[in-house]
Parts: structure tokens; C-alpha cells; sequence
């Protein structure tokens, strides 16, 4: 049992109240299981306390972190000794930081492959091991971060060509999560609308001027 402690008592209940004490959660919060179940003896002598272990009951938040940091732990012990993963839970969307003293370049991988196909292999085990939705997004030395900055400013300056040459722009294929962050960094641009569009988990935001004519919709590749 994770993180468990061990408590003795006269009986299993004694034991489990002393559990609850420690913990200061009801008998119901908590995971318990007996080590031994303890005798009274004969005629009062040679008698065993009852020994327990008790845990306290995870809520459902904290079984996704769990299950998320020791896929990733599983995952990122192949490619790197030792580092601190955190997972910050954001609605549907975890953001899991892989902290590792000089292996940041290994996990990322050459423009991002590495960490990108970590992050599919994750979302993938997750998904199998958790009915809800969930996204599972890797970070590690700030690299998604400024990744997100840079698919932003790309938005910008695809939109303001859209503008000042009258065609739709497209970016390269992205995520869904990535091509939120385009809609968004558009949506009070009032000259240019923007949709998705291809086929299969990655796909295109055409990035089109408004009141375009319909001999202009052809993209720019």
C-alpha cells in the first residue's frame, strides 16, 4: 500500500482509531489492511496486538496524478537516471514537468520529436488505464513553453500576411491543443477568420483575410 504506516492495537478496531487519529480522517477514508490480526492468547498470556496498515483513500484527482506521474516515471527512466516530475492538473489537461539537471536535450529531441512522441506514448497508456478524457502535455526545461510563444507569433505574422496579400495562409499541421492556441491568438483580429481543416489527430488552421473572394480560398503551402 503507498505510502502506508503501521499502527498496533488490542484489537482491529483500537488499531484503526489509532490509524484515524494519525491521519485525522474517518475509518471510511482510509485504506486499511491487516497485517496480523493479532491473538489474545491463552488465559491472557502470550497474547498479540492486532498490527494494521493504513493509507489514506486517494480522491479522484490525485489517482489521475498518480497514474500520470509513474506512466511518465516509467516511460522517462529509459532515457534519463534521475529527475523530479510535478503534474499540475488543469480541467481535462495535465501539465506534467519532467526536471532533470542536464538531460533536457535528449527528452526534447531534435526539433521536439523526442518529447512529442513521449507525449503520444503517455496519452496512450493513460487513456487505456482512465475512462474520463484527459490530455497529458510534457514539458522539460521550459521548451513547450516557448514552443507555445512561437506558435503565437507565427499566428500573428501568417495573419498579418493574410492581410496584406488578400490569400489565406495556412500553418504547418498541429495538434488540437496548438491549434487552440492559433484560434485564440486570432480571435479578436477582426480582419481574419480561422478554421481547422486535413485529415486525422494533426491538422492545418487556415488563416484567411475577411471578405476574401472565393477565387482566394486556395491556400498557400
Amino acid at each position: 500500500m503507498s505510502s502506508a504506516q503501521r499502527f498496533e492495537g488490542k484489537s482491529y478496531d483500537a488499531a484503526v482509531e489509532k490509524a484515524c487519529s494519525f491521519y485525522g480522517r474517518d475509518k471510511d477514508d482510509l485504506e486499511v489492511s491487516v497485517i496480523d490480526s493479532g491473538s489474545s492468547g491463552i488465559f491472557g498470556l502470550g497474547g498479540r496486538d492486532c498490527v494494521i496498515e493504513a493509507s489514506p483513500k486517494l480522491n479522484k484527482q490525485e489517482e489521475l496524478e498518480n497514474l500520470i506521474r509513474a506512466t511518465v516515471q516509467d516511460i522517462v527512466n529509459f532515457l534519463v537516471h534521475s529527475c523530479e516530475i510535478s503534474v499540475e492538473m488543469n480541467g481535462s489537461r495535465a501539465v506534467v514537468g519532467i526536471n532533470t539537471e542536464d538531460n533536457h536535450g535528449l527528452l526534447i529531441g531534435r526539433e521536439g520529436q523526442t518529447i512529442s512522441s513521449l507525449e503520444y506514448l503517455v496519452n496512450r497508456i493513460v487513456s487505456k488505464h482512465w475512462q474520463e478524457k484527459v490530455y497529458v502535455q510534457l514539458d522539460t526545461g521550459g521548451y513547450k513553453t516557448q514552443q507555445e510563444e512561437q506558435i503565437k507569433k507565427t499566428a500573428q505574422e501568417l495573419a498579418q500576411k493574410a492581410k496584406s496579400s488578400g490569400k489565406p495562409m495556412s500553418t504547418k499541421p498541429l495538434s488540437s491543443y496548438h491549434r487552440r492556441l492559433v484560434h485564440v491568438a486570432l480571435q479578436e483580429d477582426e480582419e481574419v477568420q480561422t478554421h481547422s481543416k486535413g485529415e486525422g489527430p494533426k491538422k492545418r488552421v487556415s488563416i484567411k483575410p475577411k471578405g476574401a473572394s472565393r477565387n482566394q480560398t486556395e491556400e498557400r503551402k
